[in-house]
């Protein structure tokens, strides 16, 4: 008996038939992610922080730079950011999620920075974050 015989007989026909869905559901996850743009985990973000960003300055590659200046009492961490490239009617070219390394701690400030192709303009968001609580630094996942 070959090695496939054997494994094939030890199995039986309903392990052959959970290894075949199982090898079947490897692919569904590119038929399952949306073809669109990236959108924020997390909503209302303006109400505890801003974002400023400078456009690039004919710089090669482009990196657009920018602060979360924190508004809040809250301290922040695991920021990540989202910067959009886009054309001449708000159309998203090209997207990027970048860190903003380190706590954004209350009335604070965290860089970022993100390479991106060239656009008629960006816009940077905050895509998602954790909030540290009080008691005990608890992290509250807001994503």
């Amino acid at each position: 008996m070959d090695g496939v015989t054997s494994v094939g007989a030890r199995l039986g026909a309903p392990g052959l038939v959970l290894i075949a869905v199982a090898l079947a559901g490897c692919g569904l996850p590119s038929l399952v992610t949306s073809p669109g743009p990236l959108q924020p985990l997390v909503v209302g973000t303006e109400q505890h922080v801003a974002l400023e960003w400078q456009p690039p300055a004919s710089e090669v590659p482009i990196v657009v730079r920018g602060y979360i200046n924190n508004q809040s009492p809250y301290t922040f961490t695991q920021i990540r950011v989202l910067v959009d490239a886009l054309g001449p009617a708000d159309e998203i070219l090209d997207q990027r999620l970048v860190w903003s390394y380190g706590a954004l701690g209350s009335w604070g400030r965290n860089y970022f920075e993100a390479p991106m192709g060239p656009a008629h303009h960006y816009r940077a968001r905050i895509f998602s974050w954790e909030r540290l609580e009080a008691d005990g630094l608890r992290r509250r996942q807001l994503w």
